[in-house]
């Protein structure tokens, strides 16, 4: 059996030493789109609300989002949750009294409430499709009026042609940063956990929990990936 055949089957857990590193150099505009979700945050953070992270992987977002709102709403909690233990280890540094992390599957939580923001980054393609409607009607009732989701997602594009060019566009970027090895073999671990949409589709789902059509708005885009902000009134 050759050296190949033996590699270790890509997974976050074996990132996540250096995991904010690995994300950046994975998804080209990533450092951007984290800014701009820490910079929309205190449209909607206030005191006696939560703030929370679906997949907060190291943490480092959620605790941007509460160094920004800190001294304007000192009274509001932050609650991260992802199911990869590994994360952990980082999350010690981001320590504060209304700051938590929990090992955690979202699926299985059923205490969203008064959330006046919440984040998902790039988590919901990782989950079975048939669960991923349930997670966002979940968030979008815990949201107080007025609230967001903010949820982004690597999509498929609707055409093919533009499938095609945007995937060489995307591949080319990984080459800065990654060997042509270490790319393909990602991209065949990938190939049954990672299960994106169309954006219309993700849009759909939005809607279908309640958000109304008017009230989702794409405010970030590089190649297939894709954020949106999604007010509750």
């Amino acid at each position: 059996m050759n050296d190949r055949s033996q590699k270790i089957p890509f997974s976050f857990a074996n990132f996540a030493e250096d995991f904010d590193a690995h994300i950046d150099q994975s998804i080209r505009g990533y450092a951007n789109l984290i800014h701009d979700c820490v910079e929309l945050s205190p449209y909607f953070v206030e005191d006696g609300t939560v703030v929370t992270d679906v997949g907060c992987s190291t943490g480092r977002l959620l605790s941007e989002i509460r160094a920004r709102n800190q001294e304007r709403a000192p009274g509001a909690r932050y609650v991260g949750f992802d199911i990869e233990p590994s994360f952990q280890a980082h999350w010690a540094k981001h320590a504060a009294a209304n700051i938590n992390f929990h090992v955690h599957d979202v699926l299985a939580h059923e205490d969203f409430r008064d959330i006046s923001l919440a984040t998902s980054i790039f988590t919901l393609q990782f989950l079975p499709e048939r669960h991923r409607r349930a997670i966002c009607q979940k968030l979008f009732d815990g949201l107080v009026p007025g609230g967001a989701l903010i949820i982004a997602e690597k999509t498929f594009a609707q055409s093919a042609k533009v499938q095609d060019m945007l995937t060489s566009l995307y591949l080319n970027y990984k080459r800065w940063h990654f060997s042509d090895e270490d790319i393909l073999d990602k991209e065949k671990s990938l190939r049954d956990k990672m299960k994106p949409n169309r954006e219309r589709d993700v849009v759909a789902m939005l809607t279908d929990v309640g958000f109304a059509a008017d009230n989702i708005e794409a405010f970030w885009k590089n190649h297939l990936f894709v954020a949106f902000i999604c007010v509750k009134r």
